[in-house]
């Protein structure tokens, strides 16, 4: 028996089988692309919507090879960082789409610092799913602007000495409408979250984070049990609440309704496409 979320997935390319992965043993990321599959296959039968209507844009990095490689959707594999701003170009082509921009937590806090949080600013009607391991995967295990103060790294030996982003934090600042964050070890609260988020008019950035055993040297069951432990539950009443080291939160961190970019933009065509 097949499992039910491969209809969405590519079994093979022009190169041969998709199939075993290319991602490490134990990765997190598998588990995400089974959340985010599990959620659109929930809108394309509950809210009949076209399944040409979704399309997937990445920039570099681990969670780039996601839409690259196995998708079977529309798909966009961009340059680094850039993604938010090659789906603005996409919305503003084809405003009917349902973008989903898939990145990291180097690939959106680093280099595409700005692309993110101007987004976020605007509001666009797009999901931004974060698979967040802490780390740059893919290059070697450098230090990410999400690597906590004094955890060692590639690039790092004797301990980061950098702050960390809160990336959710930072989406809510600059205008989202919809953010929220979990874990690959919550895998129904991820589902729902990518369902409510694709659904959600405006900008909504969905945090996962991912374990990556290659360069933490850990076991994947023993990071999930980590992140159930680490993860702690948000509520408005617990919002002041100080957090112990390593613990973060999860939740839905932020749920408004604020103007989308591209109806206002739409409402200013309109007032002049009739005019002489």
């Amino acid at each position: 028996m097949k499992h039910p979320m491969l209809e969405y997935l590519k079994e093979s390319g022009a190169y041969g089988d998709r199939f075993p992965t290319i991602f490490c043993p134990g990765c997190g990321i598998g588990q995400a692309l089974n959340y985010v599959l599990n959620a659109v296959d929930r809108i394309v039968k509950k809210d009949q919507v076209p399944r040409d209507n979704f399309c997937f844009i990445a920039g570099i990095g681990c969670s780039a090879r996601v839409t690259s490689h196995y998708l079977g959707f529309d798909a966009i594999w961009s340059l680094h960082g850039r993604a938010p701003a090659v789906a603005t170009g996409a919305l503003l082509a084809r405003p009917e789409l349902r973008a989903i921009v898939v990145t990291g937590d180097g690939d959106a806090a680093a280099i595409g610092g700005n692309h993110f949080i101007q987004v976020c600013r605007r509001n666009l009607d797009m999901t931004v799913l974060c698979l967040n391991n802490n780390l740059y995967g893919m290059t070697g295990g450098q230090s990410s602007p999400t690597t906590s103060r004094g955890v060692p790294s590639t690039t790092a030996p004797y301990g980061n000495v950098e702050n960390t982003f809160d990336l959710c934090e930072m989406a809510i600042s600059a205008g989202a409408n919809y953010v929220a964050r979990w874990t690959t070890a919550h895998p129904q609260q991820c589902i729902q979250a990518l369902e409510k988020g694709i659904r959600k008019k405006g900008l909504s950035f969905i945090e996962i984070m991912v374990q990556c055993p290659t360069h933490w040297k850990e076991e994947p069951a023993k990071m999930m049990k980590k992140f159930r432990s680490q993860g702690v539950r948000f509520s408005a009443e617990k919002k002041a609440e100080a957090l112990k080291k390593g613990q973060f939160w999860v939740g839905e961190l932020m749920d408004r309704d604020r103007a989308e970019w591209l109806e206002t933009y739409q409402k200013i065509m309109d007032r002049f496409k009739d005019k002489p």
